[in-house]
C-alpha cells in the first residue's frame, strides 16, 4: 500500500518501546539531544508496509519516510523486531536530527532506545559544515560512538570531481566520540593536505560540535627577533563558565627566558572587562642597548631585568544613553607590551583612560582621565607625555529655534599635568639662517632665543570654556543665501609650567627656558555673515553648480595669545578643507582673534552617469587687529602655516568620480606672492574587476622654523588582485623621494575558502620621520575552521 499511514500496532509498539528514550536521546547519539513529547505521533510513508505476528516484526519498504517530532528517517527498508527491539534500516539511509546533523549510512542497525547499534558506511554532515566519515560504526553505552577507519574535515567535496580529496583532513585508526563528555579522540591520527600526508599523532582530542567552550591548549604561536630570539608560545584556555573564561600562556625566548602571561574575561547582562598580567626575568636585558636613528646610537637606560605588566578593560552600558569604560595599563618600563607583543595593549600609540559618555538626540558628553603612552625604546617618548585629569566635553543643540536659528552650546574642561620635559623642546632656525646643517644667527651664537619650540612644559595647566552660537540662515528671492550667526566663547585659567634652558656658561646661561604662572579669564564675541550664491547650469545630460562664497568674522583681538600653554591645538595644516571654518585652530587652547574675511569659489559637476566632480578654490584675509597666525606663541603654531601674513596662501582642493571605479582627491596651497607650492596631498583609489589599489602623493616645502630645512617628498601605493576566488595578492611600497629611499614596503598573499585560511606577509619599514624603529618581518597566520589557528612571526632585524 501506499501514501501516509498512521503507524499500525506493530508501530505504535515502536512508538511505546521506543519513545521516551528518543525524548532524551538524539537519534544515532550523534546530535543535538533535543526533547520529543511523548504525546507526537509516529507518521510513517511507505510503498507496503507488513506485519508478521510469528515473527514478531513490522516491515516497511520502497521509500520508506519515518517523521517522528524533528525527526526524520529515511530508508529503501526498514525492519523492526519486537522481540529483540532492533530497529534495522538498510538502502541509502539518511537520518536527519532536530540538531540539523543529517547522517548518511548504507545499513543501520540499533536498539529501539538508540542506545546501542551498529551502523555501516557512515557519513556524517553538521549544521556547522563538517563532515565525519567512516567504514562502519558502533555505538555503545547510550552516549559512546565508535568510528573505525574514521575521516574529518570541514571542507566541501569538489562539486566537479567529488572523488577528489578536500583540501585538509584527518585520517584516524579510530575516532570515539563520547557524547556525556562532549569530546572527541583520535587515536593514530594522519593530517593530509591536498590527499598527502603532512603530520601523524598518535592521539589528540577536540570538542564535539555541541561544545560552545572546553577548557584545553590551543594552538601555538611562533615569534623570532633579534633581541628576545625565537619564542615559543603555548596557551591554554580556561571555559571557567558561561560568562567568564581565563586565558594562561608561557612563551620561551632563546635569549631572554620565560615570559607568563594571564588574561581573564568576564561578560554581564551589560557589558564587560578584562584583566591581563603578564612578566619575564629577562636573561640578557643588554640586549635592549641601542636606539638607532639616523646613523647615530643613542644609548637610554637598559630596561630592568624584571619586566612586566598589569591591564584591564572594561566597557558597561548603564542604559541605552549612558557608557561607562576603561583601559588601563601599568607596566614596569615605556615598552615592555609592545616588546613582547602582549595581546591588546601592543600598540605604540596608546593612551589608558576611564570614561563616561552620553548621547542624546540633541546633545554629547564625554569625561575620561587619560595618560597617553609611547612604547618605543626612546623612553624620552614617554617620560614627556602628559596626564589629563580630566577631560570634559559638552554639546547640546537646542530644540527650538531662537529667533529663527539654530542655538548651540559647547563645553571643554580639562587638566593637563606633566611631570617631565625637555628643555627647548626643538632647537630652530629662521628661514635663511639654515647652511649645511647649522643654524647660525647674526650674534654669531648658533641658536636664538626666539627660535625654541616650547610645547613640552612641566607642572600643571587647567581650562574651563564655554561657547554659545547663534546660525541663521536667509534665502533671497533672487538665490542670494545669507547666513549670521554669533558666537561668545569665555574661558577660565590657570597655568603653572615651565621648561627649563639650556646652560652653555654664564654668557647662555638657562637659554631658551620659559616659565608661565597665570591665573585669570579671557573671552572672545565673534560676529559673522557668510553669502552664498549657487548658480546653476543644466544640459541634457550635466549639470553646473557655481557657488561663490564670502565669509565676514568681526572679532577683537585674542586675551594672552601665544603666552598660555597649548597642549591641544599645536597642529595647524591650513587647507581646502577649513578655509571657511571660523576657527582654523585644531583645539581649545588658542583663539583665532582679530577681523578676518574668507573667499573662495565651489564648483560641482555632474557629467552622464556616474561621473562627478567638486572643487573648491580660495584664499583668507586679515583685515584688522593682531594676526594670531603670526604672533610669538610657545608651539609656534601658525608661523609657516599660509596664515601668518596678511593675503594667506591660496588653497585648492578637488574631487572626482568616474564609473570606471577611480576617485582622484587633491589639495594644495600655493605661495599667496609667486604661487609656489607649499605643500600638496593628492590621492587617488581604483578598483576595476579582480584589481584594486591607491596611490598617494605628500608635497611639503621646507620648513626651517620647524626644523625641517629641506623639502618633504613622499608617495605610497598600494594594490590587491584578486587571483582567484579564494587567492588574493597584496602589496605596498612607501617611498621618500627627497632622500632617494624607499621608507616602506609590504607584500603577500592570502587564500582563503570555507574550510582554511593562509595569510603570509612580509613588512618593512625605515622613515626617518617615524619615532619607532626600522624593522622587517615576516608574519604567517594559519587557520583550519573547527581544528586549530596558528600565527607565526619572524623579526628579519632593526
Amino acid at each position: 500500500m501506499s501514501g501516509v499511514l498512521l503507524a499500525s500496532a506493530a508501530l505504535c509498539a515502536i512508538l511505546a518501546h521506543g519513545g521516551s528514550a528518543m525524548a532524551q536521546e538524539s537519534l544515532g547519539g550523534l546530535g543535538v539531544n533535543v526533547n520529543v513529547n511523548e504525546s507526537d505521533q509516529l507518521f510513517l510513508e511507505a510503498d507496503t508496509v507488513s506485519y508478521d505476528s510469528d515473527a514478531a516484526t513490522v516491515t516497511a519498504s520502497g521509500g520508506v519516510q519515518i517523521d517522528y517530532g524533528q525527526y526524520k528517517l529515511v530508508a529503501r527498508q526498514i525492519v523492526y523486531d519486537q522481540r529483540l527491539r532492533r530497529l534495522v534500516a538498510a538502502g541509502d539511509v539518511e537520518l536527519v536530527e532536530p540538531g540539523g546533523n543529517r547522517i548518511y549510512a548504507d545499513a543501520l542497525d540499533v536498539t529501539d532506545d538508540f542506545g546501542n547499534g551498529f551502523i555501516r558506511a557512515l557519513r556524517i554532515e553538521t549544521p556547522e559544515n563538517t563532515r565525519l566519515a567512516a567504514a562502519e560504526a558502533v555505538r555503545e553505552g547510550d552516549s559512546v560512538t565508535t568510528f573505525e577507519r574514521g575521516v574529518y574535515t570541514a571542507c566541501e567535496a569538489c562539486e566537479k570531481n567529488p572523488d577528489r580529496p578536500p583540501l585538509w583532513q584527518v585520517k584516524a585508526r579510530r575516532i570515539v566520540w563520547d557524547q556525556q563528555e562532549q569530546v572527541i579522540r583520535y587515536y593514530g591520527a594522519r593530517f593530509e593536505l591536498f590527499g598527502a600526508p603532512l603530520a601523524y599523532l598518535p592521539y589528540f582530542a577536540t570538542p564535539d560540535p555541541t561544545v560552545k567552550r572546553r577548557s584545553g591548549f590551543l594552538a601555538p604561536s611562533y615569534q623570532q627577533s633579534d633581541k628576545t630570539g625565537f619564542g615559543l608560545r603555548v596557551p591554554y584556555y580556561l571555559a571557567l563558565s558561561d560568562s567568564y573564561d581565563a586565558t594562561v600562556a608561557g612563551t620561551y625566548y632563546s635569549k631572554q627566558g620565560f615570559l607568563g602571561e594571564v588574561e581573564y574575561r568576564q561578560a554581564f547582562e551589560n557589558g564587560y572587562f578584562t584583566l591581563q598580567a603578564a612578566g619575564i626575568s629577562q636573561n640578557n636585558p643588554e640586549e635592549f642597548d641601542d636606539f638607532w636613528s639616523d646613523g647615530v646610537t643613542f644609548r637610554p637606560d637598559i630596561p630592568p631585568e624584571q619586566r612586566g605588566m598589569v591591564g584591564t578593560t572594561g566597557r558597561f552600558a548603564i542604559n541605552e544613553n549612558w557608557t561607562f569604560g576603561w583601559d588601563a595599563l601599568l607596566q614596569t618600563d615605556p615598552n615592555f607590551s609592545n616588546t613582547y607583543d602582549i595581546a591588546n595593549f601592543d600598540e605604540v600609540y596608546r593612551s589608558s583612560e576611564v570614561y563616561l559618555t552620553g548621547l542624546g538626540t540633541q546633545s554629547f558628553f564625554d569625561l575620561r582621565a587619560q595618560k597617553f603612552e609611547v612604547q618605543t625604546q626612546n623612553t624620552f617618548n614617554e617620560e614627556v607625555q602628559p596626564y589629563v585629569l580630566p577631560s570634559l566635553d559638552y554639546e547640546y543643540i537646542a530644540e527650538d529655534t531662537v529667533y529663527g536659528g539654530q542655538v548651540q552650546f559647547n563645553a571643554n574642561v580639562t587638566h593637563i599635568r606633566r611631570d617631565d620635559s625637555s628643555p627647548a623642546s626643538l632647537l630652530l632656525c629662521e628661514p635663511g639662517n639654515y647652511s649645511d646643517g647649522i643654524c647660525s644667527s647674526p650674534e654669531g651664537f648658533p641658536y636664538r632665543t626666539d627660535e625654541f619650540r616650547r610645547n613640552i612644559l612641566t607642572g600643571n595647566y587647567s581650562r574651563g570654556t564655554t561657547e554659545a552660537s547663534w546660525t541663521r540662515e536667509f534665502i533671497t528671492n533672487g538665490g542670494l543665501v545669507l547666513t549670521p550667526s554669533g558666537k561668545l566663547r569665555g574661558d577660565v585659567y590657570s597655568a603653572d609650567m615651565g621648561v627649563d634652558g639650556f646652560d652653555y656658561g654664564t654668557t647662555y646661561s638657562d637659554l631658551g627656558a620659559y616659565s608661565v604662572d597665570k591665573t585669570g579669564v579671557r573671552g572672545m564675541a565673534t560676529a559673522a555673515i557668510e553669502a552664498r550664491y549657487p548658480y546653476l547650469i543644466q544640459t541634457q545630460n550635466t549639470s553646473h553648480l557655481i557657488e561663490p562664497i564670502a565669509q565676514l568674522l568681526v572679532r577683537p583681538d585674542a586675551a594672552e595669545a601665544g603666552i598660555l600653554p597649548n597642549e591641544d591645538a599645536q597642529t595647524l595644516v591650513f587647507s581646502a578643507a577649513n578655509l571657511f571654518s571660523h576657527d582654523k585652530f585644531t583645539g581649545y587652547d588658542r583663539i583665532e582673534g582679530g577681523t578676518r574675511a574668507n573667499l573662495g569659489v565651489q564648483y560641482s559637476g555632474t557629467f552622464g552617469t556616474g561621473y562627478f566632480v567638486n572643487a573648491v578654490a580660495g584664499q583668507s584675509f586679515h583685515l584688522a587687529g593682531t594676526n594670531p597666525y603670526a604672533i610669538e606663541n610657545l608651539a609656534l603654531v601658525g608661523y609657516d602655516s599660509g596664515l601668518e601674513t596678511d593675503r594667506s596662501d591660496y588653497v585648492t582642493g578637488l574631487a572626482l568620480t568616474v564609473p570606471l571605479g577611480v576617485t582622484l582627491s587633491a589639495q594644495g596651497r600655493f605661495d599667496e606672492e609667486d604661487l609656489d607650492l607649499k605643500r600638496m596631498d593628492v590621492t587617488s583609489t581604483f578598483s576595476a574587476g579582480r584589481v584594486g589599489g591607491s596611490v598617494t602623493y605628500s608635497q611639503i616645502a621646507a620648513q626651517p622654523i620647524y626644523g625641517l630645512p629641506v623639502d618633504r617628498q613622499q608617495v605610497s601605493t598600494s594594490a590587491n588582485v584578486r587571483l582567484t576566488d579564494s587567492i588574493r595578492a597584496f602589496g605596498s611600497i612607501g617611498y621618500d623621494i627627497e632622500n632617494e629611499s624607499i621608507i616602506s614596503r609590504s607584500f603577500g598573499v592570502g587564500y582563503a575558502d570555507e574550510c582554511f585560511s593562509l595569510i603570509a606577509q612580509y613588512q618593512s619599514t625605515d622613515s626617518r620621520y617615524q619615532l619607532t624603529s626600522s624593522e622587517s618581518k615576516v608574519m604567517v597566520t594559519l587557520s583550519l575552521r573547527t581544528l586549530v589557528e596558528t600565527d607565526f612571526n619572524y623579526n628579519l632585524g632593526d
